[in-house]
């Protein structure tokens, strides 16, 4: 029998306590295995050299092992007290986030939602790995096999959403967000680039038509020259290197 639990984690402290904190945390996620618990830097060093785990959770005190080991996907840092000042310096020595104390379930969630995306996005994940991690991801059409909704984990203090596809009439960049807007009227702000975020719409029904938004073609009731009808309601520029791909949706 295959096991569900498909990414592999790796932890670094010498702290029992935070560890079984840790530990118990990431239980929660189903498709996550603890492979190894390391309490020195030697035995994390040997391990990692070894071993390819998605994500490596290490304490800051151990910070100078990442100078003797193939780097996983994902480095956490486990840091006891907020150095607001040296977050720019955490990242260049090659930490994805730092999960502060008092290591908080609503904390950790904002950090492996963003893991978790990203990974599915660019490594193209098998959508039933995705599912166990993020308890029922995106919901499918038994017959046809595409996908009719997705699941957008928020991070930080943003709530997570299920966005069913038929209900959105568009989305834009506004500045370092991006916004949904509903066929009900309902508005729904992401902090997300307009790139990552339409990744994980069909491409076949989502189409950019300029630089800062993405249209749902089932939406269009109008196009005039270069201005586009959406939902009798909303109109927006159709710029020129996006109109080809534009009409070749429009005509399916």
């Amino acid at each position: 029998m295959v096991s569900n639990k498909n990414f592999e984690v790796v932890i670094l402290s010498e702290e029992e306590a935070k560890v079984e904190l840790l530990k118990g945390l990431l239980s929660k996620y189903y498709s996550l295995n603890i492979a190894f618990v390391c309490r020195h830097a030697a035995e994390a060093i040997d391990y990692l050299n070894h071993h390819t785990p998605m994500v490596f959770f290490l304490d800051m005190g151990f910070s100078e092992v990442l100078n003797d080991i193939r780097k996983p996907p994902f480095i956490v840092g486990l840091c006891d007290m907020i150095h607001t000042k040296k977050v720019k310096q955490f990242l260049k020595m090659g930490f994805f986030e730092v999960f502060y104390a008092p290591y908080t379930e609503r904390e950790l969630n904002g950090i492996m939602g963003k893991i978790l995306n990203i990974y599915g996005i660019y490594n193209k994940l098998d959508q039933q790995m995705i599912q166990h991690v993020e308890e029922t991801n995106m919901a499918y059409n038994q017959e046809e096999h595409t996908p009719k909704s997705v699941f957008i984990i928020g991070t930080r203090n943003e709530e997570s959403i299920r966005i069913v596809f038929d209900n959105v009439l568009y989305f834009k960049k506004i500045g370092n967000q991006v916004c949904v807007y509903f066929d009900n009227g309902f508005r729904k702000y992401f902090r997300s680039n307009l790139k990552m975020f339409h990744a994980k719409f069909p491409k076949n029904k989502f189409q950019k038509i300029n630089r800062s938004v993405v249209v749902n073609m089932d939406k269009v009731t109008g196009v005039l020259k270069n201005r586009i009808l959406i939902d009798d309601n909303a109109t927006f520029e159709l710029s020129r290197s996006f109109k080809k791909s534009f009409k070749g949706l429009l005509s399916l």
